[in-house]
């Protein structure tokens, strides 16, 4: 049963993989998630720089 159920994913992996929309989506939805992550490790860099002067 289980294995049945991991070919009926595969199969639908590789339906998607070969759906150029589908990987077009994909492909926007990680640069978002990473733009995302390095904004927010940006504005993170940003806040300690200003606490680290405050100490001065």
């Amino acid at each position: 049963m289980e294995q049945a159920m991991n070919t009926r994913k595969l199969e639908l992996l590789r339906r998607r993989v070969n759906d150029e929309g589908y990987l077009h989506a994909a492909i926007q939805r990680l640069a978002m998630v990473l733009s995302n992550e390095l904004m927010d490790l940006t504005q993170e860099a940003e806040r300690h720089e200003r606490q680290r002067k405050k100490r001065k």
